[in-house]
């Protein structure tokens, strides 16, 4: 009572004197707090429960203000800390980070056994236009408590509190959006699938979920944003070899997954899918000559699949399945030892000669389902998009003579490239193949891949290209032509990433000029991150270092051209889209079934390249 007292003196004899001392601003504790009462389970760190709610996950949480309790408070699993503000009308927003099918909000309200609180909970899906999902008031209680509401589909909820039964005061200890059900399950029920899920050809409105089952059954995929499997998609066809279609996605958004099969289901697993060409950030890791099924492959993919290098897409450099490139390697040698990563990480592959091996590459054919956007459809070599980035996959194969005209010409994909990279309008591009421009290892540089595409690269503004083949690492400094660009010539830097796994193997020459770095006593991976104007590639090892790091920076111009056709970019992906390798179960294969175990390809030996032609 004495500071009421003291607020009440100094207003009446405010007109007669000015000297009385400011009374302090108030707070949410501007009267004794009450002991509150500890709800079941709760402690230093309780953790928030209440009935009819599956809690959803917040991605973060942010307020119209605070007087420094912050919104962060509400999502640390801690009843005695708290979000505060004063006045009517402030909020508390939560983030879902994608779109949730909700059903209600769980709160619980700071001293809330003392006084009843005025709030809206209302929802939106894109941030900035709400709706209502319930008004009300608080029951008397300082446990949590559940509102529940309509189903709906939104990503972020917000809590607009107006007050409460003593003063104008919001406190919410915390808050937590629901679900009608419990997620699915992560864990694989029934027997094991003999190939797990893998991801091909994420775009952005579509993906494509491939796997194998031991015996032939018609297999669904259900999927949807977040935890909530609203959609689901039969193969349509039975067989043991599937590849399932999802359709309807949206650009850069987060959906998980999970596959019924033969009576099996697998858990959920979530993947990303490419983003709009107004995105300015892309995530990808590459490496190549790391399909052996062996310790060293092993030990990079550790670190890969850590969360601090987990990325949004994987480039395969080629020799992806060791000896030979059979059926039965890519299942040991690629699928098996990789099945963790591949099940949330799409993989964008290129050839390498190992996999020209067997019937020129037909087993690498059957096992990939890339973008088929060439004349011919092969998918020998394609192109694709990742939001600020335009990837372009050669088969360096067909180019030094390892294909069949029938199946594969120079000629062709030269002038494939050349017209897929003067339509390309992404502000960064990336080339991958296998056979290295410029190399300085066992194989040296091949010449062909160099003059038949390195004009085109540097004609069309080509930022950095990344091959394998040579088992090591080696970073070129930026090239144009047959040698290091000059200062009035705009030069392109050539990695090779051959350190994935296989042995790795002496240089065959002294460091040449042209070399910046080059490293054969590091395995690992290459990770590349773009954000707006600066492209920064890592060399991470096997022992999570980082080896060496390249930083390219250009000036992003944004004309009005790439703003209009980003307008009707969706729809023009959708169709291109609608182009890709029709997925479905393939079981008619001549290749002959593996008998007995397949080695790992973890000696010198067991990785000996097969002989090909000479550079030309």
């Amino acid at each position: 009572m004495r500071n009421r007292l003291l607020v009440s003196t100094c207003l009446l004899g405010a007109w007669l004197v000015s000297g009385c001392e400011s009374p302090p601003a108030p707070t949410d504790s501007d009267s004794p707090p009450v002991a509150l009462p500890t709800p079941p389970g709760a402690g230093e760190e309780a953790s928030l429960a209440a009935s009819n709610c599956n809690q959803l996950v917040t991605k973060a949480v942010t307020a119209s203000g605070d007087d420094g309790n912050v919104a962060a408070n509400t999502q640390d699993d801690d009843l005695a800390t708290r979000w505060s503000a004063q006045g009517t009308g402030v909020w508390l927003q939560l983030d879902l980070g994608s779109a949730q099918t909700l059903t209600g909000t769980t709160l619980a309200w700071h001293r809330g056994n003392e006084r009843q609180n005025h709030f809206v909970v209302s929802t939106s899906t894109d941030g900035s236009t709400f709706t209502q999902a319930y008004a009300g008031d608080s029951a008397l209680t300082a446990a949590a408590q559940t509102v529940t509401f309509s189903s709906r589909s939104a990503r972020y909820v917000r809590v607009t509190v107006n007050g409460n039964t003593v003063n104008d005061w919001n406190s919410i200890a915390e808050v937590r959006a629901c679900s009608a059900s419990a997620p699915p399950s992560t864990s694989d029920s029934g027997a094991a699938l003999p190939r797990l899920p893998y991801l091909q050809s994420v775009k952005q409105t579509s993906a494509i979920v491939a796997f194998r089952t031991a015996n032939s059954c018609n297999p669904t995929v259900r999927y949807g944003e977040g935890t909530s499997l609203t959609s689901s998609v039969s193969a349509g066809v039975t067989g043991t070899r599937h590849a399932v279609k999802l359709s309807g996605l949206s650009a850069g958004r987060t959906y998980g997954y999970v596959v019924e099969a033969c009576g099996i289901r697998t858990g959920l697993r979530s993947f990303q899918t490419s983003t709009l060409s107004t995105a300015t950030k892309a995530h990808f890791t590459a490496m190549g000559d790391f399909g052996t099924g062996g310790s060293m492959q092993a030990k990079v993919m550790a670190v890969m699949n850590t969360p601090a290098w987990r990325s949004e897409l994987l480039l395969a450099l080629g020799d992806n399945a060791y000896p030979d490139g059979t059926d039965a390697e890519f299942q040991e040698h690629l699928f098996t030892p990789m099945a963790g990563l591949l099940r949330e990480v799409p993989m964008f592959a290129t050839p390498g000669n190992h996999e020209y091996v067997t019937n020129q590459a037909q087993p690498y054919l059957d096992n990939m389902y890339l973008p088929a956007n060439n004349p011919l459809g092969s998918e020998r070599y394609y192109s694709f998009d990742w939001g600020p980035v335009h990837f372009l996959s050669l088969d360096s194969n067909c180019a030094v003579g390892l294909a069949s005209a029938d199946r594969c010409t120079l000629a062709a994909q030269k002038a494939w490239a050349e017209a897929d990279l003067a339509a390309n309008t992404r502000p960064w591009t990336v080339a991958f193949f296998h056979h290295p421009s410029w190399s300085s290892g066992e194989h040296g540089s091949q010449l062909t891949m160099r003059r038949q595409f390195g004009p085109l690269f540097e004609k069309y503004g080509v930022d950095l290209v990344l091959t394998g083949h040579d088992h090591d690492y080696e970073r070129s400094k930026p090239m144009f032509g047959d040698n290091v660009a000059s200062s009035t010539q705009r030069g392109i830097p050539y990695l090779v990433v051959g350190s994935g796994g296989a042995t790795l193997r002496p240089f065959a020459t002294s460091q040449p000029a042209w070399t910046a770095l080059r490293d054969n006593q590091a395995y690992g991976f290459l990770d590349v991150v773009v954000d707006g104007g600066t492209l920064t590639a890592r060399l991470i090892t096997s022992s999570n270092t980082v080896r060496d790091t390249l930083v390219l920076k250009k000036t992003l111009l944004k004309s009005a051209t790439r703003v209009q056709a980003s307008a009707l970019e969706a729809d023009e992906a959708a169709a291109e889209e609608a182009q890709d390798t029709p997925p479905g179960p393939t079981d008619d294969r001549a290749e002959p079934r593996q008998r007995g175990p397949v080695p790992p390809a973890d000696t010198p030996e067991s990785v000996a390249d097969p002989e090909e032609p000479l550079p030309q």
